[in-house]
């Protein structure tokens, strides 16, 4: 997030491809100032869990996730930690304004990926900078309050291929703001 940046770990937004040609959705242009204010609230420290399930497999797993985000010389840095059933694993990303958009380059080991994110009913929307990949990978994040406590809600979709062609991996987080 199989990373997205933070709360990218790369986890529906099926509805946004399954119909794209026959839907267009206007892209208004965002203030900068939206979307600096949007990026301010990612920062600080975030515990929860995120989901993987195939619905071609039926495989499923959840799991422990902690992010943490600062800001340093115009630049959001993140640090993201996993513990899956595979082991622990860990992404670092930084994050800038570029043309009106979020820009992030998160680093997953020796792997480094990049994405753009646009702000879009409440939450900000990644797509892969690989032009080639915008149809089969989306995420959405949306900071909300749930009973009193801000969370930092994921959803998305990825696809592979399998012997019998393509198949879809949906993502769902929930991050809680502990401090």
């Amino acid at each position: 997030m199989m990373w997205r940046r933070f709360g990218w770990l790369i986890l529906g937004m099926l509805p946004l491809c399954a119909h794209a040609e026959e839907t267009v959705v206007p892209v208004e242009p965002v203030a900068t100032q939206d979307l600096a204010a949007a990026l301010k609230s990612y920062e600080g420290r975030w515990v929860g869990h995120f989901t993987i399930h195939s619905t071609t497999s039926g495989y499923s797993e959840t799991f422990p996730v902690e992010q943490q985000y600062w800001w340093e010389e115009g630049v959001l840095h993140g640090v993201a930690v996993t513990q899956r059933d595979v082991g622990m694993s860990s992404a670092r990303s930084k994050s800038v304004m570029k043309n009106g958009k979020y820009f992030s380059e998160v680093e997953t080991g020796e792997t480094i990926e990049n994405y753009w994110g646009v702000l879009h009913d409440d939450g900000l929307i990644w797509f892969s900078s690989n032009l080639k990949r915008t149809q089969d990978y989306q995420m959405k994040e949306s900071i909300v309050e749930v009973d009193g406590e801000r969370v930092l809600k994921t959803e998305g979709f990825n696809t592979y291929l399998t012997g019998d062609g393509l198949a879809y991996l949906v993502y769902r987080g929930e991050l809680k703001f502990v401090e």
